[in-house]
């Protein structure tokens, strides 16, 4: 079988210069770098693992910054605890080709990496190329993978971050052959963890094993060649027996992954998967008027597997409620806040427990898809049946913030304004993404060092 991953690194070294760059993709760029900023802070200031995480550095010394802290420590422990950081809330952005989130470990990789080699436009580069290759693992292992339990942020996701430290790094084609090839003996990471810290630490644990991987190269640490497509490689120990192998190479940069489908930004501090519930019950309770405790049902619609990153239903803390319709749905309708403080709380109020525990998830096959909506083939109906035998409905298949109803630049200055209110002095670094065109290295060395809890 011919050499895929050798394949894939001549269409890496083929990636444009940032000057080529068309206007959109490094608007895009530029948002995805802005929104794991706003994450990473917010973390620092509202996570309660975060000191928790922190205190895990195995090195008392180093030269990589924790983000929004002034303390100083070894990239290895950099990448773990940054990763953890931007993921920590589920504030930040998915991409829904991969059913994951890239920002997390591909630009908690890179950052850890800008002390040693400081290149603004090749930073940016290796960013567009790492969300390019996670999108193209994540598709090539396909929906399955995901359904199955793996967590494709931890799995695609080392695959991504590799390609675009090796790429920032400006390794040789045999280096970086290398370090993709290595890969296949690290990925993991499992969806049983949902609801629990594990699960925003899978992302710094993965941006750690490809600064690791990156290392054990440089230092001339190899294994075999070829290690996606052939026998016992990535593929075949994943299910994939008759792979598609042109999806991680044809087609190159037609278009970015970055800008097609895009990224998926959130207001929210829980799963994405959450946007179609809680858009089609703001959309309900706008139209019409009635009381929650005269409620008799409530039927959540969903197409098949479209909830199947929601694994709690009836969620006992505000953790595992990052993953409940039902927790999102009751909040909102009792007209609490989607707050990061009610997404960590130890123990679920019993009023809210009893309202979700008069909901159904319903699956009728007969209930048509609409080629526009996001992700593809995706909607939620929320259905309130009253006592009185009144129904209300509302439908959501584009939720705000997916890239079918996107985010801009001022909509994360919003974002960013609503979490920093009482530490807008210590945030002022998010002006740089409001002024400046491009946010340079040093720019990102002001915006991770000089703002303390």
């Amino acid at each position: 079988m011919r050499n895929v991953t050798k394949k894939l690194v001549e269409q890496i070294k083929a990636t444009p210069p940032y000057a080529d760059l068309s206007k959109e993709t490094k608007v895009n760029l530029k948002k995805g770098l802005f929104d794991y900023f706003i994450c990473s802070h917010a973390a620092a200031i509202h996570d309660p693992h975060f000191t928790k995480i922190m205190n895990t550095a195995m090195y008392d010394s180093g030269d990589a910054t924790i983000i929004g802290t002034n303390r100083k420590v070894h990239p290895f422990d950099a990448c773990l605890i940054n990763g953890y950081a931007a993921h920590a809330l589920d504030l930040d952005d998915v991409h829904s080709a991969i059913r994951g989130h890239p920002s997390a470990v591909i630009i908690s990789l890179l950052v850890s990496l800008i002390e040693r080699e400081k290149d603004t436009e090749r930073f940016h580069e290796a960013y567009l190329v790492g969300v390019d290759v996670m999108t193209r693992f994540a598709k090539i292992l396909g929906t399955e993978h995901y359904e199955k339990g793996f967590h494709t942020t931890a799995t695609a996701g080392l695959y991504g971050a590799v390609a675009a430290g090796a790429y920032y790094l400006q390794f040789s084609d045999q280096s970086y052959e290398q370090a993709l090839d290595l890969c296949v003996s690290q990925i993991s990471g499992s969806r049983s963890h949902f609801g629990t810290l594990i699960k925003p630490l899978h992302a710094g644990i993965t941006a750690q094993k490809a600064w690791q991987i990156l290392n054990f190269v440089s230092h001339g640490v190899a294994g075999s060649e070829n290690t996606i497509a052939v026998k016992n490689g990535l593929l075949p120990m994943y299910g994939i027996d008759q792979p598609d192998v042109q999806l991680l190479t044809s087609e190159w940069g037609s278009p970015w992954a970055i800008d097609s489908p895009g990224l998926w930004f959130k207001l929210y501090p829980c799963c994405s998967a959450t946007a179609h519930p809680i858009d089609a019950t703001k959309k309900l309770m706008e139209r019409y008027s009635f009381h929650v405790n005269e409620i008799e049902r409530i039927n959540l619609y969903f197409p098949p597997t479209g909830d199947a990153a929601l694994v709690y239903s009836m969620p006992e803390n505000g953790e595992q409620g990052r993953f409940s319709a039902e927790y999102c749905v009751a909040l909102l309708l009792y007209g609490e806040e989607l707050s990061i403080q009610n997404f960590t709380i130890e123990q679920i109020p019993k009023r809210i427990k009893a309202l979700m525990a008069k909901m159904n998830r319903c699956y009728d096959s007969t209930i048509k898809v609409y080629d526009w909506s996001f992700p593809k083939n995706r909607y939620c109906i929320v259905e309130i049946m009253m006592q009185n035998g009144i129904k209300y409905q509302a439908r959501t298949d584009v939720p705000h913030g997916s890239p079918g109803n996107p985010f801009e630049i001022n909509d994360l200055i919003f974002k960013a304004n609503q979490l920093f209110t009482e530490n807008a002095e210590k945030h002022k670094w998010v002006r740089i993404f409001q002024e400046k065109e491009i946010v340079t290295i040093d720019d990102m060395l002001t915006m991770m060092t000089n703002h303390t809890n």
